[in-house]
């Protein structure tokens, strides 16, 4: 044979199969791109101006490498519906004489142009991109930045080119392994081949139930942040695991179902579609479930990433209820007049005008709770102990300046309290050994609010004076420990830049100039310059949250895309054969309709409800990060669900076109 023969039938081959390949190479160039993108964005020399440089920096290497195991599993994926429609046409070269180490030679050609046209356009497109990506990135992090720099990097090439010829490596070494190990006969009939009809296991549908059961109620009980971080993955797993088990089981029975109504069965319309969704519903329910889990992935990542970045002034004002702040941590009560004056006169000093001020000192005691008792301990872990509270003693002359209230308190042992998250009850608490009377229980105030941040469950107690506090938290404080912080905080009527400046003045003259009247140590801290780090932290989030959630949307697409297509050429025959004893082509396109409906939004409907599930969790999670309006999470969940919605609806009224188009011809 000539030279240039298996160059140019492998040539040919793409050409004649190029239905599937070219939905294949987007495929690949898209992954490509979108690989060499962030592994480049991952050593920008932009981000070193960062604050939170290496946070960004880990969240582009993490989606590098989830983009990286996406590509293998996903392009196998791909690949493997174009390999069974062409098992037929390897058969017929096999038969008319082909050795199969020929055959292996023309798939070695065909995955070489694959390999190089791809590679080359992903690389292209990369490029091109890079820059726009860039631009979105600086903007989601607040950098202004005149120069991009260059958006070829040579190290990132390199490693997309080697990477990506190890992927085509292994897929020719798969489809080979196929071809090897199958008769002439058995490749003839590897498009063909379908499956026995399965059983309705009831031990998968209880073990479906269990699990995704499981999964729900850690979900909903998960009542702490700390219990959230613990039990998530546990939770997604379960879920996960139920999600196949239920699709593969449950869906088997109500197709059986539907068979044993006679009046349902015997319509032409729903006789082809359960029939035909029956005996192949195994290979179904695993793409059913794919589609399901990659819709609740966009939908759980877009949703909170995006609302993360968008409510960071509203935890911001939350977390600093004014634009200055002074902390001074473990200070001698006694000491307190003597540092606040020594800060009034430094705000004197340097001319500021400060607005809105407050001055209060507090003092903090780990405990466990075990009903209206709170005790000390030193054999548990305050972070992972679901039973540890933190008790913030706040006098009630400070209590009444920082909310204009006038409230009183008769005896040292009376307090008002004010619990975050978890509620505290009784007219009584016991402290160790000392009994403390509740006056009332207190709404939340500017203070309260910003100590929601903590991962353990808070509680305020609001004592008569100082003294009571110490009389209060002495046993416990000398045999456990207890610090007390003095916090002087107020407004600017300023810039960003101004307050900064103002703050970095204050470290300065309070901390750093040795001139303090006692042995203090603390920091100054601006809400405008801590902004900007959540800007930087949030938008290395949502950078990451956007870019797999397009690229996991974009197998959401493909799944579907080739789940119709390779349907298409199986369920052609069949619908001819139907149309022959006198099926007519509106009962054709109904039956077709309502098979692509149920393909379509089963997977969307169940995604809908474990992402209705995953909120309590979420929730949660969120809450580490400081974000606790539940209502804005609520809008923005909706909001997304109905955009992926349309979305998802424009993609079946596509693919049902594609997929009546095939059947029809």
């Amino acid at each position: 044979m000539r030279r240039l023969f298996y160059p140019k039938l492998a040539f040919q081959n793409l050409g004649k199969n190029r239905r599937s390949y070219i939905s294949y190479m987007i495929t690949c160039i898209i992954t490509i791109a979108m690989y060499y993108i962030i592994s480049a964005l991952a050593y920008a020399g932009q981000l070193d101006q960062l604050y939170g440089v290496a946070e960004v920096r880990i969240f582009l290497e993490y989606g590098q490498w989830i983009i990286g195991v996406f590509a293998v599993i996903f392009l196998f994926y791909t690949h493997s519906f174009i390999i069974k429609r062409r098992k037929k046409e390897f058969g017929l070269y096999n038969i008319l004489g082909m050795e199969k180490k020929h055959i292996a030679l023309v798939l070695f050609y065909e995955t070489l142009y694959c390999a190089a046209i791809t590679i080359i356009l992903g690389l292209f497109f990369g490029i091109v991109l890079y820059r726009a990506a860039l631009l979105f990135l600086m903007k989601l992090v607040h950098i202004s930045e005149s120069s991009l720099g260059n958006p070829i990097s040579p190290a990132s090439v390199q490693l997309t080119i080697v990477f990506f010829l190890m992927i085509f490596a292994l897929t020719f070494l798969s489809t080979l392994r196929q071809i090897q190990i199958a008769s002439p006969i058995q490749l003839l009939k590897g498009s063909n081949v379908g499956e026995k009809e399965p059983k309705a296991r009831i031990f998968m549908v209880i073990a479906g139930l269990l699990c995704l059961g499981g999964g729900y109620y850690i979900s909903i009980t998960a009542t702490s942040p700390l219990d959230a971080v613990m039990l998530f993955f546990i939770a997604v797993i379960l879920v996960i695991i139920g999600t196949y088990l239920l699709f593969t089981s449950v869906t088997i029975a109500a197709l059986k179902l539907m068979r044993k109504n006679k009046k349902y069965y015997y319509k032409p319309n729903h006789f082809t579609f359960i029939s035909g969704m029956l005996y192949r519903m195994k290979q179904n329910a695993v793409g059913l479930a794919n589609i399901c889990i990659l819709s609740t992935m966009v939908l759980v990542m877009i949703s909170t990433s995006f609302l993360l970045y968008i409510s960071i002034e509203d935890q911001q004002r939350t977390n600093y209820p004014r634009h200055i702040q002074v902390d001074i941590s473990s200070i001698d009560p006694a000491d307190v007049p003597a540092v606040e004056s020594f800060i009034d006169g430094i705000i004197e000093e340097n001319q500021i005008q400060p607005k809105d001020t407050q001055k209060f000192t507090e003092t903090s005691l780990m405990v466990l709770k075990d009903g209206n008792r709170f005790y000390g301990s030193n054999e548990t872990s305050f972070y992972t102990d679901t039973s540890a509270w933190l008790l913030l003693f706040l006098s009630l002359e400070d209590y009444n300046e920082i909310t204009g209230s006038s409230l009183t308190l008769e005896n040292s042992n009376d307090i008002y309290i004010n619990p975050i998250r978890q509620a505290v009850s009784g007219p009584q608490l016991v402290l160790d050994t000392t009994l403390l009377n509740v006056k009332g229980t207190l709404d939340d105030f500017e203070i309260a609010d910003s100590a929601s941040k903590y991962m353990v469950n808070t509680c305020y107690i609001i004592a008569k004076d100082s003294s009571a506090i110490q009389e209060m938290t002495r046993s416990i404080g000398q045999a456990y420990g207890y610090f007390t912080n003095y916090s002087y905080t107020f407004d600017l009527d300023a810039d960003d830049q101004t307050q900064i400046a103002v703050k970095d003045q204050l470290q300065a003259a309070v901390f750093d100039s040795g001139n303090a009247p006692a042995e203090i140590s603390g920091y100054v801290s601006c809400v405008a310059e801590s902004t900007d780090g959540y800007y930087q932290l949030y938008g290395g989030l949502l950078f990451i949250g956007v870019f797999l959630g397009i690229l996991f949307l974009m197998a959401t697409v493909l799944i579907i895309y080739y789940k119709q297509m390779t349907e298409g050429y199986e369920d052609r025959e069949r619908f001819q054969i139907m149309q022959k004893v006198g099926m007519s082509r509106k009962e054709v396109k109904g039956s077709i309709k309502t098979q692509v409906l149920s393909v379509f939004f089963l997977p969307l409907a169940v995604a809908c409800i474990h992402t209705g599930f995953a909120f309590p969790i979420v929730s949660r999670l969120l809450a580490i990060l400081q974000m606790y309006n539940t209502t804005l999470y609520i809008a923005g969940l909706i909001c997304t669900i109905a955009v992926f919605a349309v979305f998802y609806t424009i993609i079946y009224t596509v693919t049902a076109r594609i997929y009546y188009k095939i059947v029809s011809n």
